[in-house]
């Protein structure tokens, strides 16, 4: 992750500083030895300027409590857990670092992700491990043995005495850590059905199940397991088997908790429980560390020339206004890790000539997995939207039978009746529509080149929504690819945020055949910030990082000059859109906290 802005995003909390949530602690009588006790602390927080990104980032702590990391998808942090800072000096972590974490004396050892695989500290340089760049390496308590699994395999594999060997579990791999005595390993293992269950795993042994119909993420997560071997803390949504059809329900309450499994009973006892995901678990010392996500979205408003914000509607992002500026469409569900985006659904707020919300949400494009809010074809006759369209409940995001497309739906029909207008898909954008609603512009990642998305341009017969034609549309020699594009109201070409081989944004403006590109402004953002142009064609307003290290509002005039920061919200907003009135911004505002907890083990 970027350096800019970071001292107005971090925010120490000190050892004594009790933690002010609704925390439920239930202490089991058979291991109370292992359990925790007290009130728990935060540590440390975080408060990126990101959207979904940092979900699961998370903060793993060094043996003897003193140093964390902070694993996310933008690099790792080290974080100085004595002084409550972040630690920006240290060598060999920067945002170039893949993954990083600590063995058993504390040495730190990091991945940068490429062939050179993982390099371990030592006193004089970096030691090279034999371990792969995509390995998630684990040590005994000694240190003397160590396994690791990749990401997305179902094997284990072990180095011990100078041998190796490998077990083959039926599931993915999410989680791992050694048992006290460095025997044998712990292994937490997501399966096809949507359950996932732990594993003892030793070189050169089948498998033996501790526990199965466990209801925990599907991606990457811990084990804490108890200096005594009696106990390991795990991150689930529930202590019962999961309900995939629970898993696509916008409100359901499946945020994660940190059980307690007794490891000779396989019994499940809730020891840490609060509003948020509680998440990674892992023992330091005298203590249980956890990450806790406090994440939250709201659509609200903003005068077009600036100004505060105000909410319309809670626990939603992504808006786009209606045609007709009497409803805003807006995004429902939230990130949970649980059921990651597979709870996601599409709703409409009416909202009155001032922008005051005058009904709750309606349901507008609601079905299994990830739907995200329709844009209104100007002529209010069709929807157009991104989706993950399955058929039947599945347990994960990109599930076997799930799609990534963009869809689209006469106004006034129901979901079953959807047309899927593209066929190939990969992590596309929101769809944007032409004025004379018969062409959107939507972006896709390209087969081959995860990351990098390229726009697309479809043509429908507005009569049926057949769809006529796609061809790709052709980027300046600058762009590497988008992040948005979205259609003029009042002329033919598209405004687009362009991403640059480093990384960076830009804004732009092109003819539909890629012909007369201008580059309006460059800016700092680590996220899909959003855009949209005013009524008038006159203007553009795109989400970027402020002067106070959050997402702000910004505009810049179609034909190029200084940008103007519309907004300085304490917290981010990002996702614009101009009402069709030209009185309104409505935008998402994120609040992101990423918290590193602790309470003692008795």
């Amino acid at each position: 992750m970027r350096t800019d802005g970071r001292s107005s995003e971090r925010h120490a909390l000190g050892r004594g500083s009790r933690l002010q949530l609704m925390t439920a602690l239930v202490v089991a009588v058979g291991c109370a030895e292992e359990m925790p006790r007290g009130e728990p602390e935060a540590v440390f927080a975080l408060s990126p300027p990101t959207w979904f990104e940092d979900g699961f980032s998370y903060y793993d702590v060094s043996p003897d409590g003193t140093r964390a990391l902070y694993g996310a998808r933008f690099g790792i942090r080290l974080i100085d857990l004595a002084r409550g800072v972040e630690d920006s000096a240290a060598p060999g972590v920067s945002a170039r670092t893949a993954a990083a974490t600590f063995d058993p004396r504390g040495r730190l050892a990091r991945s940068a992700g490429t062939e050179a695989g993982w390099l371990m500290e030592s006193d004089s340089a970096w030691a090279v491990l034999a371990v792969p760049a995509d390995a998630v390496p684990r040590w005994s308590r000694d240190g003397s043995k160590l396994a690791w699994y990749g990401s997305g395999s179902a094997v284990v594999r072990f180095a011990m005495a100078g041998a190796m060997d490998s077990v083959r579990l039926d599931g993915q791999v999410t989680g791992l850590a050694w048992a006290p005595d460095g025997e044998s390993a712990y292994a937490l293992v997501f399966h096809d059905d949507g359950t996932s269950s732990l594993e003892r795993v030793a070189a050169g042994s089948a498998p033996q199940t501790v526990r199965a119909g466990l209801d925990a993420p599907s991606r990457f997560n811990s084990i804490a397991v108890a200096r005594n071997g009696r106990t390991a803390f795990l991150s689930l949504a529930s202590d019962t088997t999961p309900d995939n059809e629970a898993r696509h329900l916008f409100d359901a309450d499946r945020d994660t908790d940190i059980y307690a499994l007794d490891l000779r009973t396989g019994g499940l006892t809730a020891v840490v429980g609060s509003p948020g995901d509680d998440f990674y678990p892992v023992i330091a010392g005298d203590f249980l560390y956890w990450t806790r996500n406090d994440m939250r979205d709201a659509v609200v408003v903003v005068p077009l020339e600036g100004g505060d914000a105000r909410v319309v509607q809670e626990d939603a992002q992504i808006p786009y206004w209606r045609p007709d500026g009497r409803q805003i469409g807006v995004t429902m569900g939230g990130w949970r890790i649980a059921d990651w985006a597979l709870n996601l659904d599409a709703f409409a707020v009416n909202v009155d000539s001032s922008a005051y919300a005058i009904s709750t949400p309606l349901s507008l494009v609601v079905g299994y997995h990830e739907d995200f809010t329709p844009a209104w074809s100007p002529d209010g006759q069709w929807l157009a939207y991104h989706s993950h369209r399955a058929p039947a409940p599945v347990p994960a995001y990109a599930s076997a039978g799930s799609t990534d497309d963009i869809y689209l739906r006469r106004v006034g029909t129901r979901t079953e009746q959807e047309l899927r207008l593209t066929d190939f898909g990969w992590e596309v954008g929101m769809a944007d529509w032409s004025r004379d609603s018969r062409r959107l512009v939507f972006d896709s990642w390209e087969r081959g080149r995860p990351g990098i998305a390229v726009p697309w341009i479809a043509t429908i017969d507005p009569a049926t929504g057949r769809l006529l034609q796609t061809r790709r549309l052709a980027l300046p020699p600058d762009v590497a690819g988008t992040l948005l594009a979205t259609w003029s109201p009042v002329a033919d070409e598209i405004a687009l945020v362009g991403t640059a081989a480093d990384g960076s944004q830009s804004l732009w403006v092109v003819r539909p055949d890629g012909s007369n590109a201008l580059k309006l402004v460059d800016f700092r953002s680590t996220t899909y910030g959003g855009l949209d142009w005013t009524a008038d064609g006159r203007a553009l307003v795109y989400g970027a990082i402020g002067d106070n290290g959050r997402m702000q509002i910004f505009s810049v005039p179609r034909r190029g000059g200084s940008p103007r920061q519309l907004t300085r919200d304490a917290d981010g907003l990002l996702h614009p859109q101009v009402s069709p009135d030209n009185r309104w911004i409505a935008a998402t505002r994120t609040i992101r906290g990423k918290a590193l907890h602790r309470i003692r083990l008795r």
